[in-house]
């Protein structure tokens, strides 16, 4: 598994957290550290023949690079399980913005390191994997239709309308 805190983010003690206890599941970690850019990733999954790819963030402008990693990972043929999280992340983030752009395999948002062994564990069993795959896709198309109906309740007025109501 490749683990990256992207870039621009420096933040990265969620990330040490999950390298830990996957390690202590015996499980590979490649930890790239933190400001990984999307180029570097991909090269350390493809390099690293990777099985999955963790991206954590923390600022808010880690959402829109885990989004440009997700398109340009589909672009560049990248085709593993991706795990998303850090403390900006959130499942209706992922299944909205994330998920919609990773067209290769899954996209999944993992709470904490604590689920991140489960997470992998099912990802990694060949007689499930499919069906929690399948099971996650169904979840996020429902959080995104759910998005899209609370989207259609708005209704936006002009600035200067706005401006004067100040």
């Amino acid at each position: 598994m490749v683990l990256a805190t992207v870039k621009g983010d420096v933040h990265d003690i969620g990330k040490n957290i999950v390298g830990v206890v996957l390690g202590c599941n015996n499980y590979k970690i490649i930890d790239m550290g933190v400001m990984q850019s999307c180029t570097d990733i991909i090269a350390m999954c493809r390099k690293e023949k990777a099985d999955i790819v963790g991206l954590s963030g923390l600022i808010t402008p880690s959402l829109d690079e885990m989004v440009f990693n997700a398109k340009e990972f589909t672009k560049q043929g990248i085709d593993v399980p991706m795990l998303i999280g850090g403390a900006t992340t959130s499942k209706m983030h992922t299944a909205v913005k994330i998920e919609a752009n990773y067209k290769n395999n899954q996209t999944i948002y993992v709470l904490d390191a604590s689920r991140a062994v489960v997470v992998v564990n099912q990802l990694l069993d060949p007689n499930n994997k499919h069906e929690y795959m399948a099971d996650i896709k169904t979840e996020y198309a429902e959080l995104r239709a759910e998005y899209l109906d609370s989207q259609k309740d708005k209704s936006f007025v002009s600035l200067a309308k706005a401006r004067s109501k100040k």
